[in-house]
């Protein structure tokens, strides 16, 4: 006979089930946000006539361009998301910018081969 009254024994019981999923959560998440970001170029964030590159790289001439394409016409807050997608770079807006803008977006973006893009030099987050 066992001291525990001839049970089985339990290693944990229900918190050890609440925290092994946790902490396969806490593994997976990171991994999953670093595949979604592997081919993404740049990330720019717009709030009125401030644009700011928060993520990546891009020559300064596009950089200035997006700026002109933004400024254009008032945009509370949004964000231009550019990654690729069949070997071509991809336009994602969000936020306040009119379908007009990210059409001129997806135009200027697409003058840019993704090998030029990708050999801008680093720049200065926020910069």
């Amino acid at each position: 006979m066992s001291l525990w009254g001839g049970g089985a024994l339990v290693v944990g019981g229900p918190l050890m089930s609440f925290l092994i999923p946790l902490a396969l959560l806490a593994v997976v998440v990171p991994l999953i946000v670093a595949l979604l970001r592997a081919n993404e170029l740049f990330y720019v964030r717009v709030e009125g006539r401030n644009v700011r590159l928060l993520r990546g790289r891009l020559p300064q001439r596009l950089l200035d361009d997006i700026t002109d394409v933004l400024r254009a016409a008032p945009v509370g807050r949004g964000a231009v998301r550019v990654v690729v997608e069949d070997r071509r770079a991809r336009v994602h807006v969000q936020g306040d910018i009119s379908p007009e803008q990210a059409q001129q977006l997806r135009n200027t973006v697409s003058l840019w081969p993704v090998p030029k893009i990708r050999a801008a030099p680093k720049r200065r987050v926020g910069a």
